[in-house]
């Protein structure tokens, strides 16, 4: 009789769990299409920004695989040893390397290859976000929804690579705390070594998964020995290193960013209105989540923006080299820095209200982010931002919940997936901006019998690169009367040649978008380092890209 109620209590079981079941794997493949399908237009986009850094180690890893740093490259306008220049860890490339020995080294190729790390840090956000609320699969839509996401996801750089590694690290690591499973914080343990090896700020997740662990048990907890194994794989690559190199890696690259900081940061008021808006910025999406019926709420935000706008317009633009309209960016400016300060005032207020190690958790993971990447890193640079996307997600849509806004919801991704779209749309064009002109140059100048030499950087160096033009290097300048040189205005690295010494041969204008700005020089917005604009992303007249060509008296 016993054993008849227990089957009978285990079939009822069964039946109410098999449709949850059902439903979680109708999300996932919903996640993992709509992933797909989002970002197939963009995956013949021209390698962009520091793609070209991660595809020349990973060809050098095709024939040297122990020695990926063993080159010399000119990527600042004289050559320099890898190490100097590459201060990421070498696990991206050795992806590409592998990919690309099976699909080719074309554009399309590795694009492909990297879906599978959107993919897999969607469907992690999903798991992850599930233990936070019940719009899971919402959660994990808007976090690809951000302009951060979208605009890492059409690189082949090891952003969204380590982020799909850090999140399921999180939810590998959550598990295991639920079912008390050693194997869990195990595969936790690695998948944190692993995302420290694809990109070094994967570290903080030593302690922020620490403080989680003891927050949430009250007491020193056994399983935080697991994370001494991420600690050791550090510890043993900066030691592997400079045995091999002469210098630690990871050592060098907080060096090389302090140093970078030093002498080149703005003053720390400015720089934190660059961080807020660039948070905001990054993920403009939850505004399209936030509701103004509230009198109080809404005067609080006209009040912010009026401050910032204000800040922005007097202490952070005279910093600024602009040839487009001023006012768009000090008044987006403001509207990206209330977000940002929105943003983190949702994370300190969830605290406030909940009182949770999981509030704590979320703080902690955002606030920590935002912090590097405002007053640590080299620059405030967009890209450091991506890591806090599923936890912006998860505050914006427990915020949703309590309004219980179902309806709002779906109109506010609907909202964000466009305006992330077109963003991302605005990059793709400025890549596309320098393949063409390389392109241009190479139709006009490669049947010539002398040298051609350039100047430029990112995707115009590759290209420029890949038809046999050479790069001039300042430090060794042999460029003979007669030779022709190309570069693109944008280069502030570049050598500037006397008027008297040249004559000019050619000019190209390409307009990459005609009212959106990503990285544009003078436009007022660079998503990749804010050394180029204080703004990820902006509206405005922006300035067409421009290429020249002279002969050398």
């Amino acid at each position: 009789m016993l054993r008849r109620v227990s089957l009978g209590a285990l079939n009822s079981f069964s039946s109410k769990l098999t449709p949850i079941v059902s439903d979680s794997r109708r999300n996932l493949v919903w996640l993992a299409l709509i992933t797909v399908a989002a970002l197939s237009p963009f995956l013949n986009k021209a390698f962009h920004v520091d793609d070209p850094l991660f595809i020349w180690m990973a060809e050098q890893i095709t024939r040297h695989p122990l020695d990926p740093y063993g080159f010399k490259v000119n990527w600042a306008g004289f050559a320099q040893p890898m190490t100097d220049v590459m201060q990421n860890p070498p696990l991206c490339s050795y992806y590409i390397a592998l990919v690309a020995s099976v699909l080719g080294w074309s554009e399309s190729a590795l694009h492909v290859s990297f879906l599978s790390w959107a993919v897999m840090s969607v469907i992690g956000t999903f798991f992850v976000a599930r233990r936070f609320c019940s719009s899971a699969f919402h959660v994990a839509l808007l976090t690809f929804f951000t302009p951060v996401f979208l605009i890492s996801a059409t690189t082949v750089m090891c952003d969204v690579m380590m982020l799909g590694l850090w999140i399921w690290a999180i939810e590998f690591w959550l598990a295991g705390l639920d079912r008390e499973q050693w194997w869990r914080f195990l595969v936790s343990a690695l998948l944190i070594s692993a995302a420290i090896l694809t990109k070094y700020f994967a570290v903080s997740l030593v302690p922020l998964l620490a403080v989680y662990t003891l927050v949430r048990n009250r007491r020193l907890s056994v399983h935080l020995t697991w994370l001494l194994i991420p600690v050791a794989v550090l510890s043993n690559y900066d030691f592997l290193t400079e045995q091999k190199y002469g210098r630690a890696l990871f050592s060098g690259a907080i060096t090389t960013s302090a140093a970078v900081t030093s002498g080149t940061r703005l003053p720390r008021p400015v720089n934190a209105l660059i961080g807020l808006a660039s948070i905001g910025g990054c993920f403009f999406s939850v505004i399209f989540f936030c509701s103004f019926r509230s009198k109080r709420l809404l005067v609080w935000a006209v009040i912010s923006l009026v401050l910032f706008a204000g800040a922005f317009r007097f202490f952070v633009v005279p910093w600024e080299y602009l040839e487009a309209a001023e006012a768009p960016v000090w008044f987006e400016g403001g509207i990206f820095a209330a977000i940002g300060v929105g943003i983190l005032a949702m994370a300190a207020a969830d605290l406030a209200r909940r009182r949770s190690p999981d509030a704590l958790f979320l703080l902690l993971w955002i606030g920590g982010t935002f912090f590097f990447s405002t007053f640590l890193n080299w620059s405030v640079t967009s890209r450091t931002l991506l890591p806090a996307a599923p936890a912006v997600a998860i505050l914006a849509m427990r915020r949703a919940e309590q309004r219980r806004a179902s309806r709002v919801t779906t109109y506010s991704l609907a909202a964000a997936a466009v305006c992330s779209m077109l963003i991302a749309i605005s990059d793709y064009r400025d890549a596309q901006c320098e393949r063409v002109a390389a392109r241009f140059f190479q139709e006009r100048y490669a049947s010539g019998s002398r040298p051609f030499w350039f100047q430029g950087h990112w995707g115009f160096q590759y290209y420029m690169q890949q038809w046999g033009a050479i790069i001039y290097d300042r430090s060794n300048p042999q460029v003979r009367p007669g030779e022709l040189v190309a570069g693109a205005f944008s280069d502030v690295q570049a050598y500037r040649f006397p008027d008297e010494q040249i004559i000019m041969q050619d000019w190209l204008r390409l307009t990459a978008f005609p009212f959106l700005g990503v990285s544009t020089l003078g436009g007022g917005a660079s998503f990749y380092s804010s050394f180029g604009g204080p703004l990820p992303w902006i509206v405005n007249n922006v300035p067409p890209q421009r290429y020249y060509c002279f002969k050398v008296r």
